[in-house]
């Protein structure tokens, strides 16, 4: 089973409708405002999670007919995202999709990159989406195709401190066992040259791949 989660952030809309028809036939977890980005799509959220004081009460009644929903009280110790991605964990997916989980709020895109560890930590494959990103974060060997990547430019970049052990191969900048620190922008902007390109730690990395 895939999920589809779509939280109140930025969002193109066509590319929203054609991540869904590609994971065929998700679940679909709406977040608060991320319901009302839903309804513009024409999909129907499975579960919609949030304290909705970001949505009219008209949007919420409806969503009470048509949907499950679990609402969250304002005052809590995580956001709705987190809430609704921990609830998505435990269905126990293939994978999670996450959109609307960036735009102008840089404390909530933040952390919701920060989740994916959660994921990482049980072996789902996850990942953030909007119109020029793709972010995940892995610990491990990651591999990608010329065919696959999502736009031009490969960054890595620690989720702590640093990134030991650090190898890379298939890129335009080819790095073996290295250190890389938190502070440095070393891992930034690196570009695919060979079909495949391998990506490889034992710490966990943010690896996001984007486009201009």
């Amino acid at each position: 089973m895939n999920i589809l989660l779509v939280a109140g952030g930025k969002v193109n809309i066509e590319q929203l409708v054609q991540i869904h028809d590609t994971l065929n036939t998700p679940f679909v977890i709406g977040v608060d405002a991320g319901n009302v980005i839903l309804d513009e799509a024409g999909i129907k959220p499975d579960k919609a999670i949030g304290d909705f004081d970001s949505v009219g009460e008209e949007v919420l009644e409806r969503l009470l007919s048509i949907t499950d929903v679990e609402k969250l009280i304002p005052e809590k110790d995580d956001t709705d995202t987190e809430h609704a991605f921990r609830f998505a964990l435990q269905m126990k997916p293939e994978s999670i999709v996450c959109m609307g989980c960036t735009g102008t709020r840089l404390d909530q895109t933040m952390a919701s990159i920060n989740l994916l560890k959660l994921a990482a930590d049980v072996g789902v494959d996850s990942f953030i989406i909007d119109e020029t990103n793709r972010i995940r974060v892995v610990r491990g060997e990651v591999r990608l195709t010329r065919e696959d990547i999502f736009g031009k430019y490969v960054s890595v970049l620690p989720y702590y401190s640093e990134i030991s052990h650090l190898t890379e191969k298939g890129f335009k900048y080819e790095v073996t066992d290295t250190t890389l620190d938190k502070v440095l922008s070393l891992g930034v902007s690196n570009e695919l040259v060979e079909d495949v390109g391998i990506i490889s730690s034992d710490d966990y990395m943010i690896i996001m791949e984007t486009r201009d």
